[in-house]
C-alpha cells in the first residue's frame, strides 16, 4: 500500500500504525483515524472511528502461539514468560515507539479472545455475502 501511496497513486488505505507511524511522523502521510476504540498515545491527537461510529472496533493484535497439542505446563509457562517480559521497561519502550500498544492475556483469555474474533468476523463476512472463491 505504501508504495502506491508516498506518491500519490492511492489517496487512502487502512494499515496497522507501527508500520504507519514512521511516515505519519515524517509528514509523508496524514493519520485519519484510528480504528480501534481508544486513541493511541503515539497520536492523541488523532481521533479514533469509535468517536463518530459508535461501537466501532476494527483493532488488529498480535499473539505468540504454540502448536496444537503442546503440553498445557508448557503453554502456561511461555504465557507466564511472555507476560513478563512485556513488563521490561526496554520492551515497553520499543513498543511505546513503534505505536503499538502491548497487553497481557491468561491463555484462557487469549483462547475466548479468539473465538470471540471469528465470531466477530463471520458474522462480518456472512452479512457481507462474501462467498469462499
Amino acid at each position: 500500500m505504501m508504495v502506491d501511496m508516498l506518491p500519490g497513486r492511492i489517496q487512502a488505505g487502512v494499515d496497522a500504525l507501527p508500520n504507519q507511524l514512521p511516515h505519519v511522523k515524517s509528514g509523508a502521510v496524514r493519520a485519519l483515524a484510528i480504528m480501534s476504540t481508544a486513541r493511541t498515545p503515539a497520536l492523541p491527537e488523532v481521533p479514533t472511528l469509535a468517536e463518530v461510529i459508535p461501537s466501532f472496533d476494527v483493532s488488529g493484535w498480535t499473539g505468540v502461539a504454540a502448536p496444537h497439542g503442546t503440553p498445557e505446563p508448557i503453554v502456561e509457562r511461555l504465557n507466564r514468560e511472555i507476560n513478563a517480559g512485556l513488563d521490561d521497561a526496554g520492551v515497553r519502550k520499543r513498543f511505546d515507539e513503534v505505536g503499538a500498544v502491548p497487553f497481557k492475556l491468561t491463555t484462557a483469555a487469549a483462547r475466548d479472545r479468539i473465538a470471540k474474533d471469528i465470531e466477530k468476523w463471520a458474522t462480518v463476512v456472512k452479512g457481507a455475502g462474501i462467498e469462499p472463491q
